[in-house]
């Protein structure tokens, strides 16, 4: 089995001259990649005695670096997302059994507070310091560590629980992204997404990494500067989430976003208008795509030659799919099930979680715990989450459908959906709304719109406007929250 520096390395030899990674105004080829990832991987072997390695840095050429040196010292890496509370982060790091963190000034704070957890035999390393790197390196020994990745949920439904991914895990689904869009040294990709997400690990590094491709770094999202990199690096690829997509179709000024031919949705569902202000505005259609950490993560996207708006795409090549029913049986196309997948991609399971990995997990299909649908063509399209399925005086309804459907009001800027009690019905719909700035909407105006795009049934018994909703680090609205706030009115 081949695993990721293997990979790298081959690459970095064969493309060792070529520009790997553009961060401000620095350029580091990938022999200089290389030489820098064997210098941490040199310290690491020396001064992390655990086989685990926890990162928390800003994107950055160190980042990558380190990544690559976790896996070069035969370790496993716990990226870290540093939008978590502590307590959210200490629970990672005693969780993973990390005895080293690779860090940055910029977060002396979370790490005052994370010290303590480390106890005599831990360490922090920082990164911006001269001794991060050794001075020399010998040849290191291929003594690679399977697995790869800790990877911790968001928490949606309690605490987080984290995914190992081994090599294998995602070298395959490198390889299946690389064949669904046709990706090669060519390209040019904008790393806009933290690389603590696994959205952005596998698309955003490992693609274009293992590719020989261009990586232009950004530390943090600013609609201007990002159109501008687009523009002066000539990028061809980009990954976003589509609350970014409906910033930058917002954004005033002229840019040239003539060589992007790719730039692909994830992470949460792209409302049609978003999708359609973005392509108006850069005359380039967004490719929206399905994953799950737990999937490594993508399963579906939609590609050049392959595209259907509303829906999440085809699986990618070496991905299977299938819709099951509550008895783990195949539905026929177009009936609504659980959304299943199989392949090479699929996670070793949840670390220290037997139980749960054995409830996730079944003959090698992995349980994703989204419905959706698969037509004819094997284009996918999710309905909701199977736990937010709301049951009205026996009646199926998704959420999705009406959120969908209200996203389209001209004053709805945002809306989520949930099923509160009825003595009735035993379940209603109850619809969060987010008025557009400087607009006003009343609960009348919202039913009516409604009624004349929805079955009656369907139509919320409830209309609530509020300023925000609530949100996991990542910018995904917790439903959990507002069930346990919601009452009937």
């Amino acid at each position: 089995m081949d695993y990721l520096p293997e990979v790298f390395d081959r690459v970095a030899a064969s493309h060792a001259a070529r520009v790997a990674l553009i961060e401000e105004n620095t350029a580091w080829t990938f022999a200089r990649l290389a030489d820098e990832a064997n210098r941490i991987a040199a310290v690491l072997k020396e001064r992390v005695k655990g086989e685990a390695v926890g990162v928390l840095l800003l994107n950055s050429q160190k980042y990558i670096a380190t990544m690559l040196g976790v896996w070069k010292a035969g370790k496993t890496a716990v990226p870290l997302n540093y939008l978590l509370p502590p307590a959210e982060l200490g629970f990672i790091v005693k969780d993973s059994g990390m005895s080293g963190l690779v860090s940055s000034q910029f977060f002396n704070q979370a790490l005052g507070a994370l010290k303590p957890l480390f106890g005599d035999s831990g360490i922090i390393l920082m990164a911006d310091e001269p001794d991060f790197m050794a001075s020399s390196v010998s040849p290191l020994p291929s003594e690679y560590r399977d697995p790869a990745l800790y990877l911790y949920t968001s928490g949606t439904t309690g605490r987080p629980k984290g995914v190992i991914l081994t090599h294998d895990n995602l070298l395959a689904n490198v390889d299946s992204c690389r064949r669904a869009g046709d990706f090669d040294s060519r390209d040019g990709f904008l790393c806009l997404l933290p690389f603590f997400h696994t959205y952005a690990i596998t698309g955003t590094f490992l693609l274009p990494l293992l590719n020989g491709s261009k990586m232009v770094l950004v530390e943090r999202f600013q609609p201007t500067k990002v159109l501008g990199l687009i523009q002066e690096h000539e990028i061809s690829v980009f990954l976003a989430i589509p609350s970014m997509y409906r910033v930058l179709a917002g954004t005033e000024g002229n840019f040239d976003l003539s060589s992007v031919r790719f730039p692909i949705s994830g992470g949460e569902p792209l409302p049609p208008a978003v999708s359609e202000a973005f392509e108006k505005r850069f005359g380039v259609p967004i490719y929206e795509g399905y994953g799950q950490t737990e999937a490594a993560p993508v399963v579906t996207l939609n590609r050049p030659g392959a595209r259907k708006p509303g829906t999440i795409g085809p699986p990618v090549p070496g991905v299977e799919v299938a819709i099951w029913d509550d008895r783990n049986g195949v539905l026929a196309a177009g009936e609504i099930g659980e959304i299943m997948v199989r392949g090479r991609n699929v996670m070793q399971g949840y670390r220290h979680l037997p139980e749960e990995t054995a409830k996730t997990i079944t003959n090698g299909w992995l349980h994703t715990g989204d419905l959706g649908t698969l037509d004819t063509d094997g284009f996918v399209s999710i309905t909701g989450r199977k736990k937010d399925l709301i049951i009205s005086a026996g009646e199926n309804i998704y959420p999705r459908e009406i959120e969908d459907t209200l996203a389209q009001h001209p004053k709805v800027k945002e809306v989520a959906v949930i099923g509160v009690k009825d003595e009735v019905r035993g379940e209603v719909p109850k619809a969060f709304i987010i008025v557009r700035e400087g607009m006003s909407v009343d609960e009348k105006e919202l039913r009516s719109f409604c009624r004349s795009n929805l079955a009656n049934y369907k139509v919320p018994k409830y209309f609530e406007l509020v300023a925000d909703l609530p949100r996991t680090p990542t910018g995904k609205v917790l439903k959990r929250m507002l069930s346990a706030a919601a009452t009937g009115s």
